[in-house]
């Protein structure tokens, strides 16, 4: 029975989510398939917005910071949807959501990592934190790039991403504001289980800063990804030039 609830729990939050995005006036185009099973989805992360267009699409969840468990209502929908959250104000917390996202993983579950640590403006790719990919590569299951994007008719596709100090009361409206809005969310090719986390992450960041640098129908296959996966283990004082918008 609490299977069912659980499962009747997750469809009403996929519903809510579409209706969010529906009232924001936000098409959200998705390309690409996953996998079948469990998997570690390794996204880019632009705003709250990369969450509710994920779960609108897809049966997953997801590894979220600890403070947002406090948000009247979001913590609630993050119980119900088996949220992973992990406190990254001490380390010593990352053991623990290391062997809770394993778990979960070997459980079946697809789970959603933002291995940026936070949102940018979507015209940067940060280095990649690769400690909780570790469960991936423990658990035996593949990790697979994602990557996100936004866009909109008037050229403010950044006014989708959230970042810096902006609260969400200030960004609603901006968002209301825009025409034709568009996410994007592209399932590129998966990595399959192994050899360590900081080689799996470095060819996941490849992987998406190549596939943003394309248009959509264009192969992002990861087979060349050894040239760019060097770019995670080095300052990214040209970030900015990585990614053509």
């Amino acid at each position: 029975m609490h299977a069912i609830v659980r499962l009747g729990v997750r469809v009403s939050v996929r519903w809510l989510c579409r209706i969010v995005l529906h009232l924001l006036r936000i098409d959200v185009r998705t390309f690409g398939v996953l996998p079948p099973g469990p998997a570690l989805l390794v996204a880019n992360h632009l705003s709250w917005i990369d969450i509710v267009a994920m779960v609108a699409h897809y049966d997953c969840t997801f590894v979220a910071k600890d403070d947002v468990r406090e948000w009247p209502v979001v913590g609630v929908l993050g119980e119900a949807l088996g949220v992973i959250w992990i406190d990254r104000r001490h380390k010593r917390d990352l053991r623990r959501a290391v062997a809770v996202l394993r778990a979960s993983l070997e459980q079946g579950t697809r789970v959603v990592l933002f291995p940026e640590g936070t949102t940018t403006n979507g015209r940067q790719l940060l280095p990649f934190r690769s400690s909780l990919v570790e469960a991936a590569v423990i658990a035996g299951v593949p990790v697979v790039p994602v990557a996100l994007s936004a866009h909109a008719a008037d050229g403010r596709g950044e006014t989708l991403c959230w970042f810096g100090d902006e609260t969400l009361l200030a960004h609603l409206p901006r968002l209301r504001a825009l025409r034709q809005a568009t996410f994007e969310i592209r399932v590129l090719t998966p990595l399959p289980a192994g050899p360590t986390r900081k080689v799996q992450s470095a060819d996941a960041r490849a992987i998406i800063v190549t596939a943003r640098r394309l248009k959509v129908g264009q192969s992002a296959v990861g087979n060349g990804v050894s040239a760019f996966a060097k770019q995670n283990f080095r300052p990214m004082e040209s970030s900015d030039r990585e990614i053509a918008r």
